[in-house]
């Protein structure tokens, strides 16, 4: 099964700077896209982690002063890019993350759907 077949949450793009922690360390990188359940981070040189490391990530939206925080694990590393699980996030990020994944899909009644998706999970 290819891993598009096991994906449960529709990814959009979503291209920001951000700033991710492991070891203690931050590092900046640019989100390429994110979903619900995760996000695809491009940073400047090879990644300093390994698959199944924690670590935090972090943006600002645009124009504001809105922070999206959440804590995650590395799911996935290839030369610059690092794709990360979401494990815990708050109440505030979580609306801000859903109102980004609905502004940027073509059906925000899927993300409906994901959200309800991701309650049965917990």
């Amino acid at each position: 099964m290819d891993v598009t077949e096991q994906r449960h949450f529709q990814r959009v793009p979503f291209t920001t700077e951000s700033t991710i922690e492991f070891g203690g360390k931050q590092h900046g990188a640019e989100v390429v896209d994110i979903c619900l359940k995760g996000a695809l981070l491009k940073l400047s040189g090879p990644p300093q982690c390994r698959r199944g490391d924690a670590c935090t990530v972090s943006f600002v939206l645009v124009n504001s002063d809105i922070v999206v925080h959440f804590e995650a694990e590395v799911a996935h590393l290839r030369d610059q890019f690092l794709g990360v699980k979401l494990l815990k996030i708050d109440i505030d990020s979580m609306i801000h993350l859903r109102n980004i994944v609905e502004l940027n899909t073509a059906d925000p009644d899927q993300v409906r759907k994901e959200l309800s998706f991701l309650y049965r999970e917990e």
